[in-house]
């Protein structure tokens, strides 16, 4: 028994030749998938960890306190320092996702220090013209702390102690000439794994963040992860509020027409000429914004196009003769609406879906971009595109950002122009 009818198959098979549009269909669930993976692919938390063999799953327990795990502060512990002390010590060892950093996550860019042959101290970008060296606590704090000028040692020694910087020693050109106090017999000169911080936003390549970071020190892959796990959940809710309000409405205002028809088109001509910034701008200003929030009024706005679609479409279908039959058989409205009218039009809701898609992720990165969008703690693509706007430098940031906005635009365009092309009515009668 065949459970797809030929009308169906031959579908399937025009949308299959549009190369472009089914390629880009089986990308886009494919990132949709990986996104689904979430925190196993991108995050700050290992997903497998053993210390004294005591075997842990962080990803999925959530905070650990560093006393749970033999450090001294009660602080969530910085793994990637952790994993570094732990291959020093033999206490165990760790896994960490792909993406070792949260979209959420403020990252302190700073790669290992050394000396050359000559004694000067470098980082990947060369000698350090002035800057500091120091050595990281497991949770990520500072633990001693040295001046640089020119490679060499040049002003205070200080030890951080409860977030303060305490001097403890002065030296000029790799020597101590002073110490705090005098008889302090404290060697200090700098030994064992040191580093050196470069403000963001950070170039690709240091530190381990491949596409660097942006102005706020988030990482640039995570960050780009991130925003397109916030545009899918956006989806989510967006496109069922949506279709739920334009289907039924759309649907309704066809089969019934008359009264009912008239008053809702002159509502939807009234509640379409509010322009849709201001009232942006105006919610904002009164609300606190939020996904749900933008969600919301982005489907107070958005409902109307499709119901004007499918108003069309169900005033032909409430024509045929089959719905004149099942009126004088008795079927009630809700039923007529439900199995005959609203299948019969699947070609104008299948086809409007890529392209309500489309409308989301402008509208949401547009927003971003303008500051009238999520709070900028939360993940964006827009936000990318105003900070590459602030910092034209920074090519890591418009690049990828720019990338991943058009990339995903043009998938979506492409799957709702083969899906057209798999519906065409022409082509069906043919």
């Amino acid at each position: 028994m065949n459970l797809i009818d030929p009308i169906t198959r031959k579908r399937f098979a025009r949308f299959r030749a549009n190369r472009m549009g089914w390629w880009s269909l089986i990308s886009f669930i494919t990132l949709a998938v990986l996104t689904v993976l979430g925190p196993l692919l991108v995050g700050k938390r290992p997903i497998v960890m053993r210390i004294d063999d005591q075997l842990r799953f962080p990803v999925f327990a959530g905070f650990i306190s560093g006393k749970e795990l033999g450090l001294p502060s009660i602080a969530e512990p910085n793994y990637r320092l952790l994993s570094l002390e732990l291959q020093a010590t033999k206490r165990g060892w760790l896994v960490m996702p792909i993406v070792p950093f949260a979209p959420d996550e403020v990252c302190e860019v700073a790669p290992m220090v050394q000396q050359d042959g000559q004694g000067n101290w470098s980082d990947p970008r060369g000698i350090i013209a002035e800057g500091r060296i120091f050595s990281l606590n497991p949770d990520g704090s500072r633990h001693q702390v040295w001046t640089v000028t020119n490679g060499h040692l040049n002003g205070d020694a200080r030890l951080m102690e409860k977030g303060a910087g305490v001097a403890r020693a002065k030296l000029t050109a790799d020597k101590v000439t002073l110490t705090l106090p005098a008889n302090d017999r404290t060697d200090w000169q700098p030994r064992g794994a040191l580093f050196t911080l470069i403000p963001s936003p950070c170039p690709p390549g240091l530190d381990g963040h491949w596409l660097g970071t942006d102005e706020s020190g988030h990482d640039m892959v995570a960050r780009l992860f991130g925003g397109f796990r916030i545009l899918l959940l956006a989806a989510l809710i967006y496109l069922p509020c949506v279709y739920a309000v334009g289907l039924i409405l759309g649907a309704s205002m066809g089969y019934f027409g008359g009264w009912f028809d008239m008053f809702w088109q002159r509502a939807m001509e009234i509640w379409s000429n509010i322009p849709f910034l201001y009232a942006v701008i105006f919610l904002a200003s009164l609300l606190e914004p939020s996904l749900a929030i933008l969600i919301l009024i982005l489907v107070a706005f958005s409902w109307i196009g499709l119901a004007q679609q499918l108003r069309a479409s169900a005033y032909q279908v409430s024509a045929r003769d089959y719905v004149t039959a099942s009126k004088s058989l008795g079927a009630g409205h809700a039923r007529i609406i439900w199995r005959h009218i609203l299948p019969n039009c699947a070609t104008v809701i299948l086809t409007t879906l890529p392209f309500s898609l489309h409308g989301l992720v402008f509208s949401l990165s547009a927003l971003d971009y303008l500051g009238f969008g999520l709070p900028p703690t939360e993940p964006s693509w827009g936000d990318l595109l105003h900070q590459a706007k602030e910092n034209w430098n920074a090519w890591w940031i418009l690049g990828p950002s720019l990338f991943c906005l058009v990339g995903t635009m043009i998938m979506i365009n492409s799957v709702g122009e083969a899906l057209q092309d798999a519906f065409d009515l022409r082509r069906n009668q043919q």
